[in-house]
């Protein structure tokens, strides 16, 4: 062999030092072409985990519901049940939609989407209770089924199915609930209106400016912060009183109350909550005449910050005062800690005092430690609220259309009558009911579902003739009140609420005005 060639080892061929370079160069991209495609596959592999995993750990199946921050968030129709406690009223809602899409096509009728976006996953801290989430779903619920298979809430046209956009107990994942929303927007059954927007917080206005830049209509459930309506984000509506209409009711409530002149205020610091900041706002404009102490401040959440020591200085500060009144501003968890702190003042034996607040509903009407501080202490409690207990049970006059409401509430929810002492179940059923008003008087004659922005444009039309007989009052909403509901009813209820109705107090409950 001359000095170029060499042997195949295995068969005895001759070959060049070219050729065998050139089979080494070749094995060396073969094993390269391995090693990228398994980097591929792995890559693939691992986004395809990184994709499902989220999901899966929401329960298989439910592609819109992924786990963030170990909570499942995102969209359902009610299929994905996000707490245990919500498993009836989520059924229910899932079977009502499918009925809906089932009549809808037999019927060849338009079929539309309204989403309730609000928390639906409870913490130690998170912002609405279990209990006031499973009212809130139910009252809603009730609304779908009356709109949907009565004339009850006007002509049963478009059908509607609901579903529900969890955001997060403390609304951290909004955005993700939000975007899953917009791309609902355009699908064959259209996304037309958000309603249930329950905490008066950044976020939610964050998500509501965002929503309102897409042109959906908003109703929103038990927010009550002055400034988050109408004259402040386009196409938004509340279906609760704003904290201004509390502190009307209350200055009704005083008026009536010739041994109450002398009120100090006791509020919470934080100046990122909406409700809070807002609530004292009101007071001082509406009920500055009885202001006489200095106003008292706290910082919020006291319970995690050392409990009733948190009031201890302002507790000694009322009893120096020598006020009659207290005007509470913050969050009912401060409440509740408060109340505690009034019941073994010093002052109690010789200075009754009276504590007024406003919120659209409370679960403190239940909680029997907080009734014992309340009596102990010589405490006097009352709240402007959106609803009054008594209204299920008899005991005082009820809005027009209450009575519809409750009918259906007994029969759907099955529920006592005491459930609905949250305020949550009325108010969002009144929310629903203004919302599926809006998209069902918006070209009425089309045989289409209505374009969001058409149904935006009719939100301020629900008045005159064509209100919302709902069950906290008979509503119209115009650009007169800034998308703040007129005759809305703001009762003054008692905590503890008497067994005797001649214990209530002895005023006409408050109606919010209609222009």
């Amino acid at each position: 062999m001359t000095d170029i060639e060499a042997s195949d080892d295995d068969t005895g061929i001759p070959y060049s030092r070219g050729a065998r370079w050139w089979r080494a160069h070749r094995r060396r991209q073969r094993r390269l072409a391995l090693f990228v495609t398994m980097a591929v596959v792995l890559v693939v592999a691992g986004i395809g985990v990184n994709w499902a995993i989220p999901r899966f750990q929401c329960g298989f199946g439910f592609s819109q519901i992924r786990m963030i921050e170990k909570e499942c968030v995102g969209v359902t129709d009610g299929s994905y049940v996000f707490q245990e406690q919500f498993a009836d009223v989520q059924e229910n809602i899932k079977a009502e939609n499918d009925w809906a899409a089932a009549e809808a096509e037999a019927e060849d009728l338009p079929l539309v989407r309204i989403a309730l976006l609000t928390t639906l996953t409870t913490t130690a801290d998170s912002a609405m209770s279990a209990d006031k989430i499973q009212s809130a779903l139910e009252g809603a619920y009730v609304a779908l089924h009356r709109a949907n298979r009565t004339r009850e809430l006007g002509d049963p046209q478009p059908y509607v199915q609901l579903y529900l956009a969890n955001e997060g107990a403390r609304q951290t994942h909004w955005e993700t609930a939000v975007g899953q929303l917009e791309g609902m927007f355009d699908d064959e059954v259209p996304l037309v209106a958000v309603i249930g927007q329950g905490v008066s917080s950044d976020a939610t206005v964050a998500a509501a400016e965002r929503l309102a830049d897409k042109g959906i209509p908003m109703v929103t459930g038990v927010t009550t912060a002055d400034g988050i309506d109408h004259a402040h984000i386009d196409g938004l509506v509340r279906a609760a009183p704003s904290n201004t209409d509390f502190a009307v009711a209350l200055l009704g409530f005083l008026h009536s109350r010739e041994d109450l002149d002398s009120a100090i205020m006791v509020y919470d610091s934080t100046t990122q909550d909406r409700y809070t900041t807002t609530l004292r706002t009101a007071y001082e404009t509406e009920l500055g005449a009885y202001l006489r102490g200095a106003d008292q401040p706290f910082p919020g959440r006291s319970i995690e910050t050392g409990g009733p020591e948190v009031f201890d200085p302002i507790v000694r500060n009322i009893c120096a005062a020598g006020s009659d009144t207290v005007l509470f501003a913050g969050r009912e968890p401060d409440l509740k800690v408060l109340l505690e702190a009034l019941s073994i003042r010093a002052c109690r034996e010789e200075q009754p005092l009276t504590v007024l607040f406003g919120v659209t509903g409370t679960d403190l009407q239940h909680d029997e430690e907080a009734m014992g501080q309340i009596r102990d202490g010589n405490l006097e409690v009352l709240y402007a609220a959106g609803s009054d207990p008594g209204w299920a049970t008899g005991a005082i006059a009820a809005p027009e259309g209450f009575a519809k409401f409750h009918e259906h509430f007994a029969t759907l929810v099955d529920r006592d009558a005491a459930d609905l002492s949250d305020g949550y179940a009325v108010t969002y059923h009144d929310a629903l009911a203004t919302a599926i008003g809006a998209v069902r008087i918006t070209n009425p004659r089309d045989a289409a579902a209505p374009p969001r922005q058409d149904v935006r444009e009719h939100l301020l039309l629900l008045n005159s003739e064509q209100v919302v007989v709902g069950a906290t009052g008979t509503l119209s909403f115009s650009s007169d009140r800034g998308g703040n509901p007129g005759g809305k009813w703001v009762p003054v209820v008692p905590l503890p609420y008497p067994d005797n109705p001649a214990e209530l107090p002895d005023i006409a409950t408050y109606v919010t005005p209609t222009e």
